[in-house]
């Protein structure tokens, strides 16, 4: 959008707005944070159960070893034992 088309834009979304009941506005905006934060809270506990299963994995083992070591891990002799998420 051009810079110059912002501000009127703008202040018809305002006026769109000011038009409605703010209650119910109030109401979608708490919901939708709601969403938002229990989504990420969600997210943050899977990564953190995630995390501490990997840093005590074989894998995390040899990444470490090799780090300490000054050379380049080998992950080729780790066979697969989690199944791969589908997107």
């Amino acid at each position: 959008m051009p810079d110059n088309a912002l501000l009127e834009k703008a202040t018809q979304a305002a006026q769109k707005l000011a038009e409605k009941p703010i209650d119910a506005l109030t109401a979608c905006k708490k919901l939708l944070k709601h969403t938002i934060r229990e989504q990420l809270d969600t997210a943050g506990r899977l990564e953190a159960d995630e995390f501490a299963v990997r840093v005590r994995s074989p894998e995390a083992k040899e990444a470490f070893d090799a780090f300490f070591h000054k050379r380049r891990p080998d992950f080729t002799k780790f066979k697969t034992t989690a199944p791969i998420a589908k997107s």
